[in-house]
């Protein structure tokens, strides 16, 4: 309110305590009273509403903090089921490993049997040849013997 209107209405006041006023006047100084009343009420319904706001804001604050606790959570969960994940395919790879050695432990033992076996089998064909040359040389000495006998006896 400028200077000029607040004289103008404390004019106004001076005279509506007086008992003298009109009634185009009251009139005009209820309409004023309606107007700076329902200016009243627009004010106090944009705080209620600047307040429902915030409100709204801070609410919409907790949420987006829930929703990034809840993310934060299921990061942590899958970051662990990774880990585990990582530790039993570690576990599985060295339970492989120690499979595949120990086949090829086994095949050794198996192929060293082979060759034992082998060996053995080698060393009775010689002994078998031997024993063989033996008895030729015995047959032999034994028919030399037999044709020297006759001779003698001639």
């Amino acid at each position: 309110m400028t200077n000029n209107n607040k004289q103008q209405q404390k004019q106004k006041d001076a005279r509506l305590l007086g008992a003298n006023i009109t009634d185009t006047e009251f009139a005009q100084e209820l309409g004023s009273i309606h107007q700076e009343v329902s200016q009243l009420n627009q004010t106090v319904s944009q705080l209620q509403n600047s307040q429902q706001g915030q409100q709204a804001q801070q609410s919409a604050g907790q949420q987006g903090q829930q929703g990034q606790q809840g993310s934060n959570q299921l990061l942590q969960q899958m970051q662990s089921f990774g880990s585990q994940a990582q530790q039993q395919m570690q576990q599985t790879d060295q339970q492989v490993q120690q499979n595949i050695q120990q086949a090829q432990q086994a095949m050794q033992q198996a192929l060293q049997g082979i060759q034992a076996q082998q060996a053995m089998q080698q060393m009775n064909q010689a002994i078998q040849q031997a024993q063989q040359s033996v008895g030729q040389q015995n047959q032999q000495g034994q028919q030399q013997s037999s044709g020297q006998q006759g001779q003698s006896q001639q």
